[in-house]
């Protein structure tokens, strides 16, 4: 029986850093890190990129496909898990992620550029998924909530090495370093996941299931639509955009639920069962807080005056604060738990509500604090939202579930960032920045964004009710 079904969680939890616990905690850790610091390492380098080349215009687009693909590979990872095995499919990811990053090194033009940024993103979205649902298999469910609060830490972590990496790479030696580098990233997590999972036969009905070609199709385009929706001209073309991407991903939904395997948990999107209730919340919390990542620095560097470095910093604070409230409420009772599932998303609307009234020109004092208030909702609920979808997954459908998580969230950023582009042009943050528009900007995105942790904070509620 795995440890995560074999455990009440109101049972008192065992220690984390016991022997047997470490090596597949750096595992799980390196999956999540390594994707991390490939992102913000990438993300720094980008810009030399797209100079060298003369390929300005595709900038956006190296973003853009990275995530579409990051998404289609997270949907794919319970499938791969089932005609591979654990191993092999993490054995296969880091592969593909180091091949990527070979290949952009070596790239004599943008294009091939963008294809290894695609081999990475698809890559690293089995590698995170796949990070998920070997928690579930590899600790016991009491423990859950500080294995992912050691996982914020890695990705608080990853925001200040990135760049940095990503940075001196490409100074010391060009851009081509930086994918070098990139590339290198997956050897020490393959060498450990060899040693650590063991090379389990994929199972009979995985290995016989074909590729779900249309299902695939259906999210590629669903999520490329959505992608590319603030890049349309006129605002109006750009929210069809986003409608016929819901579409086409309801549409894939559907006829996932009758697949015989599946890529997401057949009760998803419902609003009935505890699954998806979590999934929601997980999918509702990324979307809401995405226009600070759009346009918090932005606005801090154009608008308030700060120099690129401290705005970043800045705009950095609620991921420090994600971490820290993370490991701070890890080892809670049970009791405890639900109280800070509960102030999760609260916290993250009240932070959000504050940053549309501070952003444009109350003291940056101030915007810290909301920002800390946003990064907190976040550490204080994520970990136990994660446990409490994991321990109510359907019998069969365990690894779906486990990589719906991280693969729905990533989906709600896409989302978020394509809303805010689209709300923030029509509101003039695509042209001079002046006090009214950066005003009227901050209280709309940053107020819609706290009115949809409210909805969240809804599902929270609810999802206690039903999982008792």
């Amino acid at each position: 029986m795995s440890p995560l079904r074999g455990q009440s969680m109101q049972e008192p939890a065992p220690a984390l850093l016991q022997r047997q616990n470490l090596a597949p905690l750096v595992l799980v850790n390196m999956g999540v890190g390594t994707h991390a610091v490939v992102w913000f390492m990438v993300v720094t380098a980008m810009p030399s990129v797209v100079e060298d080349l003369q390929a300005e215009p595709f900038l956006s687009w190296a973003t853009s496909i990275y995530l579409v693909a990051t998404i289609v590979g997270g949907a794919m990872m319970a499938l791969l898990k089932g005609r591979l095995g654990g191993r092999r499919a993490m054995l296969a990811s880091g592969i593909v992620v180091t091949a990527g990053g070979l290949l952009a090194a070596a790239a004599p033009g943008i294009t091939l550029v963008l294809a290894g940024r695609v081999l990475q993103g698809l890559g690293e979205g089995v590698l995170v998924a796949l990070s998920y649902a070997l928690v579930r298999e590899l600790f016991d469910i009491r423990i859950v909530p500080r294995v992912f609060g050691i996982q914020a830490v890695t990705w608080g972590f990853a925001i200040f090495l990135g760049p940095m990496a990503g940075g001196w790479l490409t100074e010391a030696w060009s851009w081509r370093g930086a994918f070098v580098g990139t590339a290198m990233l997956p050897l020490p997590l393959l060498v450990l996941a060899g040693w650590v999972l063991p090379d389990t036969q994929a199972r009979r009905a995985g290995a016989s299931t074909p590729v779900p070609g249309l299902r695939l199709l259906l999210l590629i385009l669903g999520v490329m639509a959505i992608a590319v929706a603030n890049r349309l001209p006129g605002v109006w073309p750009g929210f069809a955009a986003v409608a016929l991407g819901f579409g086409l991903i309801a549409a894939m939904l559907r006829i996932d639920r009758h697949a015989e395997r599946h890529m997401f948990p057949t009760v998803f999107p419902g609003l009935v069962h505890p699954v998806a209730l979590g999934l929601w919340v997980l999918l509702l919390m990324p979307l809401a807080q995405m226009a600070i990542y759009v346009y918090t620095p932005y606005i801090l560097q154009l608008h308030r005056g700060l120099s690129p470095t401290w705005a970043g910093y800045l705009g950095a604070v609620h991921a420090v604060a994600w971490s820290v409230a993370a490991v701070a409420v890890a080892p809670l009772s049970a009791a405890a738990q639900r109280r800070a599932l509960q102030c999760g998303p609260l916290l993250l609307a009240l932070g959000l509500a504050a940053l549309a009234v501070t952003l444009p020109a109350q003291p940056l004092t101030w915007v810290v604090a909301a920002m800390l208030l946003i990064g907190t909702g976040f550490g204080t609920s994520y970990a136990f939202l994660n446990q409490r979808v994991m321990a109510a997954a359907q019998a069969g459908q365990e690894d779906a579930t486990a990589g719906a998580a991280p693969t729905l969230g990533a989906l709600g950023g896409a989302v978020g960032a394509a809303l805010a582009g689209l709300a923030g042009n029509g509101l003039g943050l695509d042209q001079v920045l002046t006090a009214t528009s950066v005003t009227q900007a901050s209280r709309v995105l940053a107020g819609a964004g706290a009115l949809l942790a409210l909805v969240a904070a809804l599902l929270v509620r609810r999802l206690l009710q039903r999982a008792g």
